[in-house]
Formats: C-alpha cells, structure tokens, sequence
C-alpha cells in the first residue's frame, strides 16, 4: 500500500523514515524491523536517468571506460566514462527507512561492483553489503550480518578482498569475495571509520572519527596507529601512486596533511591557510595517476555576493605548490577521481557528477528544480500553484491541477511575479496572527508558539509555516515531518515526509495545503486529517512534468510519463525490478482523476466522478499481478566494435509465471529489424530466465541495438546496446521518402467543417515534394482530402505506406482534421464520412495508425493535428479529445516513431485566416522552408524543427497552443529536409 506520508505512530518510533529519498509516497514501516523480508507491495518512485538525492561515493574502472555512482536514493548508476551516457542503473532491496547506499567499489578486473550503505537493517536487523554483477546488474552474494551502517569500501588490489568501514565504532571488517566469508575484523575504533585506501603491495591505511590514522599488513593485521596531525575527524585519505605518502582531509578542519606512507608520521602540509569560509573542510582528497598533483574538496568554498560555490583545490607540485581553485557545485564534494589522461570525476550531494578538466568544469546535474529560494503562491482554491523555476533568474511558473495545465513566463522577476500572482487572486502563506506568536522555526531546531515548544525529532530543522485561516492553527514544515499545531504547541496531527518540505500554503478556505519539497516535487493534501491528494513533478526544462496520485493514477506531458515508475522488491536476495510508468499506461493513464482531485477532496471520489462521466468503472489493477518482461543482455558489453553486418546478442527474458514471453523484437536506431521472432514459452516458475539470442542485421555506421520482450500484458522496457563501427564505409546511398498526407475541411456532416486541415496536407506535401534529389533521392506521395478522404481510403493509405518503405528509407504522415475519443478512452481519427453515432464502424481507430508505424521498417515521422476547435473564431462545432496517451503509445520504443503533435492535452489546435493555415501547419512550413535550421548548415532536424515549432505556434497563437515532440531515446536525431 502506497500513502503520502507516514502514520503519527511511526513518526514518533523512529525518525530515520525523513531520509527515504525518491520514494514519492512514504509507505508506513512502524512495525518493519521485524520483519523478515523487505516489502512486497510495489512502490511508486521517480526516475529522471539520474540520482535524485545525495551520490556519495563515485569509482572508475581501471581502464577507465565506465565508472559508477551510488546515492541515498538507493541505486547505483554505470556511466560511459567517453560520453557520459547512463549504461545501467541498478537498484536494491528498498523500503522506508532502509535501502540508502553510502559506499561503493568497483574489482579491479571490473567485473563486480560492492556496494552498501544502511539496507538491510529492517528485515534482517543487521546491515549487508551487495555484490553484483556489472554486466548483468545481478546481485550475486551479500556479505551479511554488519552491525552498523557501511561508511567507505575497497577492493584489494588483487580482488580477493573487500574492506570496508562501518560507522559508529565497528570498525574495519574484511571479506573474503569468493565466498563472502569475514577474514579480519578491527572493533577497536572510537568513531565511523571514513576513508579508506590500499597500497599497490596490499598494505592498507583507513582514517576514522576518533582522529587516528591506521595502517594494515597485505593480511589485514594492524601494524601502525597513528593520531592524525590536522583534525580530530581524519575523513578522505589517498596513497600516492608510489606508496610513499598518503594525503588525509578533514571533516573538522580546512587542514590537508600529507604523511609517510609506511609509518603515517607528518611530511607536510598543502597550503590551506588561505580559506577564511565559515565551517570550511576538505573531506575528501585524491592523487593524479602520475602523483604530481594533488586534489581535495569538500565543504571549502568562495563567496561571490550571497552565493557560495563548493571548491576543488588542486596543488601542483606534489602538493606543494600554489593552490588553484575552481567552483564545482553549489553543495558538498563528495568524491574525486583524477583520471590518466588528466580530467578529474566528482560528485556531490546535489546530487550532480562533473568533470574537471584544466580549469573548466562539466556539470551533469538532476534535472530537479531548485526549490529552497522561491515564492511559493497559491491560488484561492488550492488548485493553482505558482513559484519561481530557477534561482537567479527567477522566471515563474504556474501549474493548474484542475486544467492540468503548465504555464511559463508567468513575470520576470520576484517583485513582478508577486505583483501578477497577487493581481491574479493567487496568495502567500500566512506567517504572523494575531493570538499565534510563533518563534525560532526559520532553520530552527526549537521553535514554540506563544512559549510553547514545538515538539519535533532528534536533529530536525523546522523550514516553513503557514497559518490557517481561522487563526488558532498553524502547519509547520521540517527536514522530517509536516504537522498541524495548535496556540498551545499541541500536535493536531504530524506525518513523516519523503524528503525537506522548504514551503507549504494553504487555500482560502482552510481545506487544501500544498507542499514544496528538496526532491522537486509539489504535494497537495488535505489540512483537516492530512490525507494526500496529488503530488507533482515538473523537469527542469520547464517542458517535462508529471502528476500522480497515492494509487498511481497519472497524468503527464507527453514524452514525461516514464518521470514515475514502480519498483518492486523480488527479497533480500536479489535487485529489485523497476518498471517505467508507461508499462502500465491503459490501467493508470487517468487525467479524467488527475483534475478532479481538488473538487473531489480525495481519490475514491474523484474516480467516482470520472467514472461517471466516461460511462465506465474502473477496473482495479495490482501492478504486481500485470507485468510485462524484463530483459537483460548478457554480451556482448556496451559499446562493442564491430566489422561485420550482423551481431549476434544474447540476452536473457525474465516473466511472470503466468505470462509467458510470446515475442522478441531487435530494434536498430529505434526501427525493426529483422521482424518479430516468436519463441518458446516458458514457465518462469520452473525457468526464471530464458536465455536466448538474435542475429541482428547492422547498418555500416555507429548505432543503437534495443532489445524489446512482450507477453500478454504488454511490452518491456527497452534494453540497449551501442554498437561502434569498425568496418568498411560504404557509399551513403540517399533515402526514398514515402508520404502519406492527409487533410478532411469539408466533412460530409457539416457541423465538423474546418478553414484549412485540408490545404494544411496539400501544402505540407508539396514542401516535402521538393525535397526530391535534395536529402532525397525521390519523394513519393499520397495526398487525400476532404471526400477523398474516407475511412477506406485512409486505411488504404497506410497500407500502402507500410508496404512501400524499406529500412533504407523514410516514412511521414500527416493528418489534419478531428480526433475523437470514445467513453472507453478509444481515439478516432475523424475521415470525411465520419459518423459521431457509430465510431467504430466510420471512424479510423488510432490502432489502425499504431500498428502500421510499428510495422513499417525505416525511419518515421509522424504529424498530427487532430485537435481542431473548428477556427479561430470558434463557430464550428469542436470536438473534444486529448492527444497526449496517443503520443506517447506511438512514440514509445516498441512502435519507435517521432510525433510532432500540434497541441497538447485537452489544448484545441487554432487556424485562422490571416495565417492561412493552422497556426501548427503555418509554423510547419516556415521552418521547413529554412527557419528550422538553427545551426545554419542548410539541415532542418528533427531537434531543430522540434525547438522552432514549439516557439512559433506560442507566438502566432499568443500562448494559447502548446506543440510538443515526442522522440524515443533510441532513435537518434537526424535530417528531415534540406533548405538550401
């Protein structure tokens, strides 16, 4: 069961629930400890392709071709280390309260990935380390049975042995890989033992909160303790390349010491003396493979007005030289990596990785909003949102829940977004009363209202309040908890929350309350008994958002649902799955639900009143119970160079008992290739996974295999491999494009009559058709409108375009007309000879057009512009339906087309006479005709088509017409026409 904060009983038992980092509703754990399995029931969880909460710790393989990260959010990510693509992420048994990784290390051969953290403690009562597999991401051995919480590990350097540290004062444990057997222990620490580093001999030094140093014999017996020379809390430590020193940071201090690597007494110091921030240390630090170069960070930073910028410090000279400083994040460094041809890795608790490479940095950041430093404005009821999406620059955002709507450019400026919210009805919280004198809860640890304390968990900050309207109650928000409290500091109620709550408001009537949080997301609930109604995340790049409910009803721009998706829990033993939202879109792809959540006041009441108005009731799925395969490749390794036209891919199917795997497909560059191959079913009792492979044909040129497995409930999640060409170029031969045009003006019912659907496709194919021995060498065409454009006639047509297009070649289609939904969520194109009274017999299910892309063998391009509200002037009857589930089923990996849609959502497509077109289409042929070709090359592609439309229909139509794209991640960006 999924709830949105935590019940008061498991508040109050135990305050580690506040850090279950990406987990969008906290489920309740006040009895978990006891339990011996971690939970089954799946959990509804963010996935942006990047950590969502602090990475702490960051390793590279020895041949420096991919690294790996491990966060709080309890996944470890693989990257390419060339070009800094997510390979894999894998994650492990999570629940709340449990599943945080803090360390990580990568075998020497790497070949094994350990990783740990504080996973393990509610089902086993002790903590364990995984060690997984990096091809396959399988967990392969648990080194169990830790008394504490897992700080820092190293593999030795021959891979026989994995070290690691704990917190607290457990110490050093040591185990053997091969069977995960403890061969060595140190209990004799007063403090968690931090950093960690072994010599290329075996010798191993550690450092640890109780200030001393250690060094270890190749057996793991402890041969020199040393106090550290420049704090008490020794944190980050680095050998030097030739064993001769080992660099110590602090956590306690600015200090850096540099120490004899055989007997841990004091060489000297790096200069530190300069660095005059408050609460400045370098926690941790790194060598240079050639040792001439030393690097620290941490929490040391400059100040530029009131901004402060984390550091990296590095010293030539073995350390000795003079510092030089460069800003690398706005939080805390947390690992370094200096790399053999000069860049250095690093990450923080952002969370982002970047890459330093002189004096220049690269940032990969979470495309999360900062949410600390913004006003936050609510509108009277609740439903309206509005804050600013970015420090600095502040450009405002509103999102309307009941319109599911993402407005942009609210006003630049606080001042002004202020100004226009206030104009608008919108409101700021409540922060002083009459009769409430509430104190010390900005940042505070000990607030009180009217002398009364505030009762709140060990270590916890207060960050925001609001004042209810009837001014005896207040909510009051933390690091941990929401509560409601009274004039006399009683707790009316409190829960736990997934991550720091930096804002709340309130609606005018006292009944809905909406929350800011650290995670990036907006949380709308009810004041009187807490229940939670919606949370929110919107994407950095202002385009993406996501909405959900407690259930997992969602609703999404299009190209953003799969920011959600479920982890379930397989037991301790093994990697979780996770499975990507849109798995699971015709069960849970409601926003019917999504918009009446604020009028409904609660999740039962708003599927009531959508069911209602479709005419159907929904159907309760258990996620559990409908899940699609999971594919896994077993070789080769990513990035594999090849000489020959095929490759042959093994890979293994995973499947519910009772749904076996039906069908494989082998994707390239996002197209078919090669058919669907059918093979046995089998019985996931008796045969977990299927091994299997395929042949697949290759273009001579760099691509991209995907992998896709189906059974009876649907696809899986693509699996990709990248594959480098190494052999012989063969002469580029120009593509044939096929275009299949469509456009319906004058319907056979008069009432659906449209100005210019019809000229839109006559206008858009001739554009296309001089692209004939341009970027193509020939430009084949159907073009049917108005009567000609019945529904056997459109049938007819992708018929043909489905026959005609080979691999080498590329296909478009474009409809302008009506679309039309039916009560069972069904989407009708509207032909000529359409009939409202009998959809499925005169209407061109949306089906018809999936199944053709999907079928179709090269390149394709889909446009659609199906969502006319019959003229600018809005005297033709509309008819009313929402594109958005459309666009994201045939732009999905399995059927791998590119959509351009004219609008988004329940948003009506505009056309008007002055612009002689839909003001989709308008925009459309301006920047086919050149004003698409941002980089001025003379190539209009997809990406730069996608930009350009998305500006041009904002202006022609004044804001009122959103267009979006939707392209699957493994269809690269390419070429559509050729403007000079």
């Amino acid at each position: 069961m999924l709830t949105f904060f935590l019940s008061n009983r498991s508040v109050r038992s135990l305050f580690l629930g506040a850090w279950i980092v990406g987990l969008l509703f906290a489920s309740p754990f006040a009895n978990r400890a006891n339990a011996e399995e971690p939970p089954t029931s799946p959990l509804l969880r963010i996935e942006t392709k990047m950590h969502i909460a602090m990475i702490k710790e960051l390793a590279v393989n020895q041949e420096e071709t991919f690294f790996a990260t491990c966060s709080y959010d309890g996944t470890v990510r693989i990257w390419d280390l060339a070009s800094g693509d997510l390979q894999k992420t894998i994650r492990v048994p999570f629940g709340p309260g449990d599943g945080q990784l803090y360390s990580l290390a990568i075998s020497p051969d790497g070949k094994l990935i350990a990783t740990g953290g504080s996973s393990g403690f509610s089902w086993d009562g002790t903590v364990c380390i995984y060690l997984i597999d990096r091809q396959s991401g399988k967990i392969i051995r648990r080194f169990k049975g830790l008394p504490n919480s897992t700080q820092i590990m190293r593999f030795s350097p021959d891979g026989k042995h994995l070290a690691v540290g704990i917190a607290s004062t457990d110490g050093l444990r040591v185990f053997r890989v091969a069977d995960g057997v403890q061969i060595a222990e140190d209990k004799e620490y007063g403090g968690d033992c931090l950093g960690m580093s072994f010599r290329s001999d075996g010798v191993l030094a550690t450092s640890a909160q109780d200030g001393f140093l250690r060094l270890y014999t190749p057996d793991f017996k402890l041969a020199v303790r040393q106090k550290a020379p420049g704090g008490t809390h020794p944190h980050g430590i680095a050998y030097t390349p030739d064993g001769t020193g080992i660099a110590v940071g602090y956590g306690d201090t600015k200090n850096v010491n540099v120490v004899s690597g055989n007997d841990l007494k004091p060489l000297y110091s790096p200069q530190t003396d300069d660095i005059k921030v408050p609460f400045a240390a370098f926690d941790v630090v790194a060598w240079s493979p050639d040792g001439k170069q030393l690097f620290a960070g941490g929490r040391a930073a400059i100040i530029e007005g009131e901004t402060a910028t984390r550091i990296i410090r590095r010293w030539d000279k073995e350390g000795k030289g003079k510092p030089v400083d460069i800003g690398a994040s706005s939080q805390t460094i947390t690992a370094l990596v200096p790399l053999k041809l000069g860049a250095t890795l690093y990450a923080t608790a952002d969370p982002l990785w970047g890459v330093l490479e002189g004096d220049k940095v690269r940032r990969f950041e979470a495309p999360t909003i900062d949410l600390v430093n913004t006003t936050f404005m609510m509108s009277e009821d609740g439903a309206t949102i509005q804050y600013a999406a970015h420090a600095g620059d502040k450009e405002t955002l509103r999102f309307n829940l009941n319109g599911r709507k993402l407005d942009l450019k609210i006003a630049e400026g606080e001042e002004a977004a202020l100004k226009k919210g206030k104009e608008d009805g919108f409101h700021v919280a409540v922060t002083e009363a009459p009769g409430l004198k509430i104190t010390d809860w900005e940042n505070g640890m000990h607030p009180k209202v009217n002398g009364h304390a505030i009762t709140l968990l060990p270590n916890e900050t207060t960050r925001c309040i609001a004042i209810m309207p009837d001014k005896k109650r207040f909510l009051i928000g933390s690091d941990f908890t929401l509560q409601m409290i009274d004039s006399e500091g009683k707790q009316l109620w409190v829960v736990s929350v997934a991550a720091t709550i930096w804002h709340i408001n309130v609606s005018t009537n006292g009944k809905i309350g909406a929350i800011l949080s650290s995670d990036g997301t907006a949380r709308w609930f009810t004041t009187e008994d807490s229940k939670p109604l919606v949370a929110l995340f919107i994407h950095y790049d202002q385009k993406q958002w996501v909405a959900w409910t407690q259930k997992g009803y969602y609703d999404a721009a299009v190209g953003s649902e799969d920011l959600i998706g479920w982890h379930i829990n397989r037991g301790k033993e093994q990697e979780a799955d996770f499975f990507p939202a849109s798995r699971f879109r015709a069960a849970f792809y409601r926003p019917d639900v999504i918009e009446r959540m604020i009028p409904a006041g609660g999740e039962a009441e708003a599927v009531r009143l959508a069911d209602a108005d479709r005419g159907r009731k929904t159907e309760v799925v258990e996620v559990n119970k409908t899940l699609p395969p999971l594919v896994t490749i077993k070789s080769p390794e990513n990035n594999v160079e090849v000489s020959k036209p095929s490759l042959k891919v093994e890979f293994a199917v995973r499947t519910p008992s009772d749904a076996p795997v039906t069908a494989v497909r082998a994707l390239v560059d996002g197209r078919p290739i090669g058919g669907t191959k059918r093979i046995q079913e089998v019985d996931s009792k008796t045969a977990p996974e299927t091994a299997q492979s395929l042949d697949v044909p290759l273009p001579p040129r760099d691509c991209e295999i995907t992998i896709i497995a189906e059974n009876k409930h649907g696809a899986s999640a693509p699996i990709t491999l990248k594959v480098r060409w190494k052999g012989t170029v063969e002469e580029v031969i120009k593509p044939k494009l096929y275009l299949l045009a469509i456009g319906v003006s004058k319907y056979k019912n008069p009432e659906y009559t449209l100005n210019f659907a019809a000229k839109d496709a006559s206008d858009f194919a001739e554009v296309m058709k001089k692209q004939s021995g341009k970027l193509y060498r020939d430009v084949e065409m159907r073009v049917l409108t108005d009567d000609a454009a019945s529904k056997e006639a459109t049938l007819d047509g992708l018929e043909w375009i489905q026959k005609q297009t080979t691999s080498r070649d590329v296909a478009m289609i474009f409809l302008s007309g009506h679309g039309v939904q039916d009560g069972s969520g069904d989407y009708y194109y509207v032909p000529y000879n359409f009939d409202m009274g009998r959809k499925r017999s005169t209407g061109v299910l949306f089906y018809e057009i999936e199944k053709t892309i999907k079928d179709i063998a090269g390149k394709v391009v889909f446009f659609v512009d199906t969502c006319h509200s019959g003229g600018a002037s809005g005297k033709t009857k509309a008819i009313g339906s929402d594109i958005g589930s459309i666009v994201n089923e045939l732009s999905s990996a399995e059927n791998g087309a590119i959509v351009f849609s004219a609008s988004t959502g329940k948003e009506f497509a505009l056309e008007d006479e002055k612009w002689g077109h839909g003001a989709f289409t308008k925009a459309l042929l301006e920047g086919l005709d050149g004003k698409a070709d941002l980089k001025g090359d003379g190539r209009i592609t997809i990406t730069g088509l996608d930009y350009f439309l998305s500006e041009r229909v904002k202006e022609l139509t004044g804001g009122s017409q959103h267009p979006t794209t939707a392209k699957p991640p493994s269809v690269p960006n390419f070429p559509i026409a050729i403007s000079k």
